[in-house]
């Protein structure tokens, strides 16, 4: 150890101010929120995350993926302080499984799947000329919801057992979506607010609503020493500001 009276003073308040920086960043984490938060929900949380952040003097980190994934993250210690999942059973996973504390929920927006494919030649008039596909895109059901739904649409129409060789599994939504921009596959069974940030892909709108349970948002607060902040955030996503920006982003 080099004695401190060899360190000359201006090295000495070099390393003085080093040592009050690092000190500061260090403690900026509790003024900052850490949202895990469903794939899908990309596009519309970095535009909440500005505004939020030119109104409020902490700021905001996202985690995104397939809510499934994101859940059991969060049940293995990964710290987070609000998740927003892609339908209940995440949610339901997160509090009943993985016996996580949250506050209530709240349903913060609603959506519909659709199909996309990137050529305009590709002949889709129903669901049922899925079948005349190579390959098609979806979220893996055991990781989305964005998937669970997906599945539960090709039941539902019994599509599912005659596109087993045809499916090509994803890691969540945004992740199919990309299958199809690639040119990987024919088609992705996405949801409406994804198929809108890409100009350049074909909407199909072939899946009945009738074919999938209802595709809600559930956002919850983690109970930590960080639930305050946390609260702060969730009051201003469920504002009526941001339920005209969630709708203009193509959600209900």
């Amino acid at each position: 150890m080099i004695p401190l009276k060899s360190i000359t003073a201006p090295v000495f308040w070099v390393l003085f101010i080093i040592t009050i920086g690092l000190s500061s960043s260090c403690g900026s984490s509790d003024e900052q929120v850490v949202v895990f938060a469903a794939a899908s929900l990309t596009d519309v949380l970095n535009d909440v995350k500005k505004r939020y952040e030119l109104e409020h003097e902490s700021t905001v980190q996202f985690n995104f993926g397939g809510s499934q994934a994101l859940a059991i993250e969060l049940s293995k210690g990964s710290p987070g302080d609000v998740f927003i999942s892609a339908g209940n059973p995440p949610m339901k996973f997160l509090t009943e499984e993985a016996d996580i504390e949250i506050s209530s929920t709240s349903v913060v927006a609603h959506n519909s799947l659709i199909v996309v494919t990137k050529s305009e030649e590709i002949e889709l008039d129903g669901y049922s000329n899925l079948l005349d596909l190579d390959l098609i895109a979806i979220a893996d059901p055991s990781l989305a919801p964005a998937g669970f739904y997906s599945q539960q649409f090709l039941i539902n129409t019994e599509l599912w057992m005659d596109l087993q060789d045809k499916l090509v599994f994803a890691a969540d939504v945004r992740a199919a979506l990309n299958y199809v921009k690639s040119g990987n596959v024919d088609a992705a069974i996405v949801y409406m607010t994804d198929g809108m940030t890409e100009p350049q892909l074909q909407i199909r709108k072939i899946v009945p609503s009738t074919s999938y349970s209802n595709i809600s948002y559930p956002i919850a607060v983690i109970r930590n020493k960080k639930t305050s902040l946390s609260d702060i955030f969730v009051d201003f996503l469920l504002s009526s500001e941001i339920e005209q920006l969630f709708l203009s982003y193509g959600f209900k």
